[in-house]
């Protein structure tokens, strides 16, 4: 074991300042990694779930730190990309660190090594003491793939930053989460408790264009590196995880791209597997893929599911948006995303509404439609609640700030 302690990819917590020294910028713990935490007593096998660039390695820290200030017990981080573990197994490891009296494991770039769950496994029934943090691509469907570990771990889901929480580390603030409840229901006094602290209007478009992901501070190419960890998605996550053979690559690239142009979402799998010469079958799968792997997301009417063709299309979030449509912004397409990004991240479910006027409906009761400035829109149920796209929305129409729905998480 002690042959790999001496660089970065296996380090005594103690060191873990060595590690952190790239990742300025990523905010400390996020909530659901604290909600996770508390579940370390009766499931101490833990993973932090999440597409790339999202911040995983720095939470499994994070959460290192935290166990270890809790426990007073002695924790490791180890990468498990390092060549060490071509020829040692992971309980072969864990053994050795038990015994010496190490009671805290972190374990990074878990699907990499090939039988890691059975392993797992076998350290929580032979080493009873020990807790074990470990990172997984989002395009690992956990609770599918590996049944053995059913009822053994607690998933925690990391999602990028809501706009609270980027608000709240770029300028310094405590706002707290609301309900959909209070969304709905007292809108005003929200808005009023925010504007006393900041300007959301302001401060929104800086979210937007890249505010979803944690960045480095000195890394001022911030479209580049999203570029950079989507195309690693393509290429490393789903080629390992989805065995899909490499020269299918290009086909999901323009998947992607086309699906990012579609009018309000809409999508024709018929024109969309012509376009990139594969079947409509093909294509639900290709959807799929993209789905685990939080690039984009697919609506359904109520009672729709996948194998079903999805009803609309939109990408995961704002800032994919922006750095693969360099065109100028379109407020609608944005809104829209923005609003599924901070409601389906914050644990909600949203459905393509059936009734005419209305665009979505939250929790299969509470429909909303969107207003933006320069759209025509029908009439509609007066129980809908409108939605504006920006503050410079008619003033005689009544709604909430799109902004107020990245208050929930």
């Amino acid at each position: 074991m002690n042959s790999i302690l001496s660089g970065d990819m296996c380090l005594e917590l103690k060191g873990v300042e060595r590690s952190e020294a790239g990742l300025q910028g990523c905010a400390s713990s996020r909530d659901c990694t604290l909600h996770c935490l508390a579940s370390a007593e009766k499931l101490p096998l833990i993973c932090i779930r999440g597409t790339r660039g999202i911040g995983k390695t720095h939470q499994l820290m994070q959460m290192g730190q935290l166990l270890t200030s809790q426990k007073g017990e002695r924790a490791i981080y180890v990468n498990l990309n390092h060549f060490y573990f071509s020829s040692h197994t992971i309980y072969h490891f864990a053994k050795g660190f038990y015994h010496e009296g190490g009671r805290i494991l972190l374990l990074d770039q878990v699907f990499k090594y090939p039988g890691w769950a059975g392993e797992l496994m076998q350290c929580r029934k032979e080493l009873p003491e020990l807790i074990i943090v470990f990172t997984a691509s989002s395009v690992m469907t956990l609770e599918e793939e590996y049944p053995e570990l059913k009822g053994e771990m607690k998933i925690c889901d990391l999602h990028g930053f809501s706009y609270r929480e980027y608000l709240n580390n770029h300028y310094n603030l405590s706002l707290p989460t609301v309900t959909i409840d209070q969304i709905f229901s007292d809108y005003q006094s929200v808005e009023k408790m925010v504007r006393r602290q900041v300007d959301p209007w302001l401060a929104l478009d800086g979210y937007i264009s890249k505010g979803y992901y944690p960045h480095r501070e000195e890394a001022v190419l911030f479209a580049e590196d999203l570029a950079k960890n989507m195309n690693m998605l393509l290429e490393v996550d789903l080629v390992y995880i989805r065995q899909i053979a490499p020269t299918y690559l290009p086909k999901l690239r323009k998947l992607l791209y086309l699906v990012s142009g579609q009018r309000d979402g809409v999508t024709n799998v018929s024109s969309l597997s012509e376009a990139i010469d594969t079947s409509r079958a093909t294509v639900m799968n290709y959807l799929k893929y993209l789905s685990d792997a939080r690039l984009i997301r697919l609506i359904y009417k109520e009672d729709g599911e996948y194998p079903k063709k999805p009803d609309r299309v939109f990408l995961n979030d704002t800032n994919i948006l922006r750095v693969i449509r360099e065109e100028e912004p379109q407020p609608l397409l944005e809104a829209k995303t923005l609003f599924l990004a901070s409601v389906l991240d914050a644990g909600l479910e949203v459905n393509l509404a059936d009734e005419s006027g209305v665009d979505f409906v939250i929790n299969g009761k509470l429909p909303v439609r969107f207003i933006c400035k320069g759209v025509r829109r029908r009439s509609t149920p007066s129980d809908t609640l409108n939605i504006l796209c920006s503050d410079e929305v008619n003033g005689d129409i009544v709604g909430v700030p799109i902004w107020m729905f990245g208050l929930l998480y």
